[in-house]
């Protein structure tokens, strides 16, 4: 990803809050002790089927664009049908008037197991758990959903939260593994829905929306007016990191969002970044090599 090389040239409707879902999803065998994988291969085949026909977002009959979400399911162990290892999720929202999708989402949840029988068949239902892998898959393409429509309407994403939160709520009733609250810093699935549903991370929030829309939008005709908007909203996160300074909801921001917010600084207009840098040095150190290249 070179945010310097960003063209910003191919304008894109505005995009509407009934996108359509595209799933790429890859299932990684290399740490599966295991010489038959055929009903590995069956699972990989079935959940991409699954996630690409059910409807997970309303239709409006207009022209729209694709929400594109990237997930990674590693398999560690499988003992008979049960299935234990990790899920990667990542997405990236396209910015107004260019050809440049900026990253949004970047979480690990490494704590997923689940039961599988070959062939077996996968039915959703938002209101009912049926087995953790449906539970899991759906949750997270909600909360996809959710950050994305943040992204481009002030609290767009609230009735998607509602329905992660619906699936959490189910799937924790059940017993289902991973979405136990207040699990080791606070990373669990129900810790992290909690989170972005709760009116105290509504500064994130507001940040998803005007770190893009009166941002990075507009960056191509007031490149200096959006860096600074971008950098006192980012700003604006310390009493929140105060708050919750071992929040994985503002962990995973970061993960997604370290490499381009060093570039857009490093480069292009000259803004103050004091403020900004003495904010990211302290908040989250462990990306310093990112803040590194910030212009002083």
């Amino acid at each position: 990803m070179k945010f310097k090389t960003i063209v910003f040239a191919i304008g894109f409707q505005a995009i509407l809050w009934a996108q359509p879902v595209s799933v790429s999803l890859t299932v990684n065998t290399e740490l599966v002790n295991q010489t038959n994988l055929t009903p590995i291969q069956t699972l990989e085949k079935s959940l991409q089927d699954f996630l690409n026909n059910t409807k997970w977002t309303s239709d409006t009959g207009a022209p729209q664009s694709e929400i594109s979400i990237e997930m990674l399911l590693t398999i560690s162990n499988i003992n008979d049908n049960f299935y234990s290892g990790t899920l990667q999720v990542q997405s990236g929202r396209l910015v107004y008037n260019s050809n440049y999708t900026s990253p949004l989402v970047n979480l690990l949840d490494s704590n997923f197991s689940f039961t599988y029988q070959e062939f077996q068949p996968f039915y959703f239902d938002l209101n009912r758990y049926n087995n953790n892998i449906v539970s899991v898959f759906s949750y997270y393409i909600y909360l996809v959903v959710g950050m994305e429509l943040d992204s481009f309407s002030h609290m767009g994403g609230t009735s998607y939260f509602e329905r992660a939160r619906t699936i959490a709520n189910a799937a924790q009733a059940s017993n289902a593994s991973g979405w136990d609250a207040n699990q080791i810093n606070n990373n669990g699935r129900y810790d992290l829905i909690d989170n972005i549903s709760s009116p105290a991370f509504n500064d994130f929030r507001n940040l998803l929306y005007e770190y893009h829309i009166n941002g990075l939008d507009v960056m191509i005709n007031q490149p200096e007016a959006s860096k600074t908007h971008i950098a006192t909203h980012l700003v604006g996160l310390q009493n929140l990191f105060r708050r919750q300074p071992n929040s994985y909801l503002l962990r995973s921001f970061f993960d997604a969002k370290a490499e381009e917010i060093g570039l857009l600084f490093s480069d292009g207009p000259a803004v103050d970044t004091a403020e900004l840098l003495r904010f990211l040095n302290r908040f989250v150190p462990s990306m310093t090599p990112y803040w590194s290249t910030i212009a002083r």
